[in-house]
Order: structure tokens, then sequence, then C-alpha cells
């Protein structure tokens, strides 16, 4: 069985992090588990639908959208912080007269990159589907590249609104977000999202999925554990419910592309958790 990655930061350290990975998925299966990483999305893309590469760690765009070709299914989403998935959120200055999306006109726009998720792409086919005209929502398009500068455009008043991620407890509250500590007001958002998305090959053997998904989800394996976090910077996995797939699944159509390099890995590889794009 091939486990595929796409080695889009460090490919160096990441070779290695895969490579004890799939040992210790190995011994956590009794499955020969051997390393594929290749160096971008489409290239990981491919070599799924040609059956190259059996397991795959995806962003959550592209792994959705080789669900909806029949290519792969989600079989363990990555936790982290407690946390399986995220919204996008819009977010604008605590003083802003800034209520919902209704109130979009006219406005300058922070965002990470056009090819951000949370940053961008989400938020901006949800205000789709709720009927905003983007055209004359927002009238100047700032990209400065991080969710740190997001917040500062915002704050300085470079910007009316910024878009980022956050993750908000069972009563609404945010937990943590893009904007860090900072005083705002959230004018939308659209989620939950899965931070990423482990997914298997469609037509892999039925027993083959099932042991993947038991050594990820059930967390016994020390060494696997260990190069779980190491890997994916993650605590370990939770099972994909119809909930957590919908939201992203109902935006799909309006989504962008997906691009080589998407900034919608939380997080990518060798990279602390809680970050992301």
């Amino acid at each position: 069985m091939t486990v595929g990655i796409a080695q889009t930061v460090d490919p160096q350290t990441t070779e290695g992090l895969l490579d004890e990975f799939c040992l210790a998925l190995g011994e956590a299966t009794d499955i020969d588990v051997v390393a594929s990483g290749v160096s971008g999305y489409p290239q990981l893309a491919a070599e799924l639908a040609a059956g190259a590469v059996d397991i795959v760690w995806l962003p959550p765009i592209p792994a959705l959208r080789a669900t909806a070709a029949g290519r792969a299914v989600p079989i363990a989403l990555p936790v982290r912080g407690g946390d399986s998935s995220y919204h996008a959120a819009l977010f604008a200055r605590s003083g802003s007269a800034l209520a919902g999306p209704g109130d979009l006109v006219a406005l300058r726009a922070a965002w990470v990159h056009p090819q951000s998720a949370a940053g961008y792409l989400i938020i901006r086919a949800y205000l789709e589907g709720q009927g905003v005209d983007l055209g004359r929502a927002f009238t100047s398009d700032l990209f400065v590249g991080s969710h740190d500068a997001v917040t500062l455009a915002v704050l300085a008043g470079q910007a009316d609104v910024g878009a980022s991620f956050a993750y908000f407890d069972d009563a609404g509250g945010v937990k943590r977000a893009g904007w860090g500590d900072a005083a705002v007001r959230i004018v939308a958002r659209a989620g939950p999202i899965p931070n990423d998305i482990v997914a298997a090959r469609q037509g892999l053997a039925p027993d083959l999925v099932g042991a993947v998904q038991s050594a990820l989800v059930d967390a016994r394996h020390e060494r696997l554990r260990d190069a779980v976090r190491l890997l994916l910077a993650a605590e370990g996995f939770a099972l994909p419910t119809p909930e957590q797939l919908a939201p992203l699944r109902a935006l799909l159509a309006r989504l962008q592309p997906s691009v080589d390099r998407p900034h919608s890995m939380f997080p990518p590889p060798a990279r602390p958790a809680g970050t992301g794009g």
C-alpha cells in the first residue's frame, strides 16, 4: 500500500517524516506501506486517479474535489487543539457598522492569497451563495500573504474587512482565530471545513481501508502517534461525518479550481500546530 503527500514545504525534512509515518503505519496494521512524496497537488491527484497511490493527505479543497470526481473516499480528519474543522470568517474592526453579508458594498478587502482556502476562496464562495455580488461588495482587493498581515491591514484601517480562519466552541464563542486576541466583529462565516483530510483511493480493498482507518482513529500504537504528531502536527484523528463534509461540498461548485500550492493545509509539513492557510 502506498501513502502519498505533496512535499510543498521543506521536502527533505518531509521525506524523512513520511518514511517514518509509513513504517509506523505498517507496524500498526501489518501491511507493507511505502511512501510517495511528490512535488505538488496536481501530481498527487494524477497519481491518485491512476491508482499509483492508495492513501493520501490533502487540504480540504483538493480532497473534496477528488471525492466528488469519484477518485477518493475521506477516512480520517486530523485533530489539532481538539478540533478537526474550522470556519472561514470575514471580519471587520470592532467598531464597524457592518453586521452581515447584506452590508458588504464598495469595501476594501484584505486577503491572504488568491489560493488561500480560509483567507480567500471559501468565504467568497459562501458569500456568492448568499447572493452577494462580489464585484459590488469589494472594490479593492489587497493580498498580503498571511493571516497576521490581514489582521494588521484591517486594524490599521488599510482594509475595511479581512478573511481568516476561526475555531468556535459549542456555544459559538471564538476559541482561536487568525486575528489572535484582537477585538474584531465577525461579518460572515462559512463552515465547518475540515482542517485537512486523509483519504483512500476509490476501489482500495475495504479491509485495507478499515485497517488504516482503525489504526489512525484508535491511536493505540505509540510509534504511529509520534509519527502523526511530527508529520501532520496532529494529536489524533476523527472519523469524517456528513455534517463535517457537507458545507464544503455545497461550496465546491463556486470554488475556484484547486492549484499547485494551495495555502489551505492546516498545517503544512514541519510547521507547528495552529498555523495554516
